[in-house]
């Protein structure tokens, strides 16, 4: 079977290859899934886009991520005795962020979607832990603090499991109740274990870097400047060491929106690391990158009439001179976060998002 030594070689060239991006890994895994499609290798093929989803959780955009996990569910349905169920569970979570962050997705379909992750929970022997946090980030997303709360709790009430998210994750998002419900000192003492490492992060991708950027903003926010200060200083290397990761996207955009009437050159040096990213991100990740942008876009008002930016020919207000007009820039992302915040809330059947941008 000499194909399978053409997927060999891709394969060993995406592992070994230091050179290549997330997309140049992407690209060469799709080719070795069309040459097991081609020779109808579904073993091959349930394994390559298995490494093709962790590969594509480190690009801006996540269809990769829904259209390769879609064709193993369905791998699995067909076979069910050749595949582990436990196998992507773990993924399975990233799908269901992918379907609330799409606001094109319906709530029926996101609850038929939630309980059947339920199901595979349960029928593997998983708690609801997982389940849980997924309702918890989501109804505290559309403010129903004391719907969150409850999720919260019966989160707390269940075991650890190989499925739940780590440590750092499970506190560092546990945080977001405190700050969003007006209880920054609460947020910040329970915080400690991330921000001083006494909590194992090595093996997270995000925290404490998304920590740092989230509890600086809302010191910021809060009046406490001098600890802003301090947190900046301390979470930029977190976030320089992350700078390849799209994941941090929202959080890029707290720090424009701290630096902007601060650090002019790291204020612009943010805007051109994330914004080409979020140019072609999911929904909410726009929506929340714009509405710090906009922000940031109104302080740097206070002393500049333009800026000089290098962005991407695909963005709709690209000039080759690289030279924007700050007042059309935050005018025109205001209008984006407006427009992705009425289809949120449209869906969503609330007004947390419009309400939010009204604010700005």
């Amino acid at each position: 079977m000499i194909y399978t030594l053409e997927i060999q070689k891709i394969i060993y060239q995406v592992e070994n290859n230091k050179s290549l991006t997330y997309k140049d890994k992407v690209q060469l895994l799709k080719q070795a899934a069309v040459i097991a499609d081609d020779n109808d290798d579904v073993e091959w093929g349930y394994d390559i886009r298995m490494q093709l989803i962790h590969e594509c959780y480190f690009l801006p955009s996540d269809n990769e991520l829904v259209t390769n996990f879609s064709w193993i569910l369905n791998a699995y349905e067909q076979h069910p005795d050749w595949f582990d169920e436990n196998d992507f569970l773990w993924e399975y979570k990233w799908i269901l962020g992918s379907m609330y962050n799409n606001p094109e997705v319906s709530m029926e379909q996101i609850e038929t979607i939630l309980e059947d992750f339920k199901n595979r929970l349960t029928r593997n022997g998983h708690g609801l832990r997982a389940y849980y946090d997924r309702l918890y980030t989501e109804t505290l997303s559309i403010n129903k603090y004391d719907q969150a709360k409850e999720y919260l709790d019966l989160r707390n009430t269940c075991p650890q499991d190989d499925v739940d998210n780590c440590v750092a994750c499970t506190l560092d998002y546990e945080l977001d109740y405190y700050l969003e419900t007006g209880n920054f000192d609460e947020a910040y003492n329970r915080a400690q274990p991330l921000l001083n490492k006494q909590i194992h992060v090595h093996t997270c991708s995000q925290v404490p870097a998304r920590t740092f950027c989230t509890l600086l903003y809302h010191a910021q926010k809060n009046g406490k400047h001098e600890l802003a200060a301090e947190l900046f200083s301390k979470g930029e290397n977190e976030m320089e060491e992350q700078k390849e990761n799209p994941n941090l996207i929202s959080y890029g955009g707290m720090l424009i929106s701290y630096l902007a009437d601060k650090d002019k050159e790291k204020t612009l040096k943010y805007i051109q690391r994330y914004l080409p990213w979020a140019l072609d991100t999911d929904g909410y990740t726009k929506y929340d990158f714009y509405y710090y942008l906009v922000e940031g876009l109104k302080l740097l008002l206070k002393t500049e009439k333009t800026i000089s930016l290098e962005l991407p020919t695909e963005f709709e207000l690209y000039t080759e001179s690289g030279v924007y007009d700050i007042e059309t820039l935050k005018d025109y992302f205001y209008q984006k976060a407006y427009e992705l915040a009425e289809a949120f809330d449209k869906r969503n059947n609330c007004d947390a998002y419009l309400s939010r941008v009204k604010g700005l």
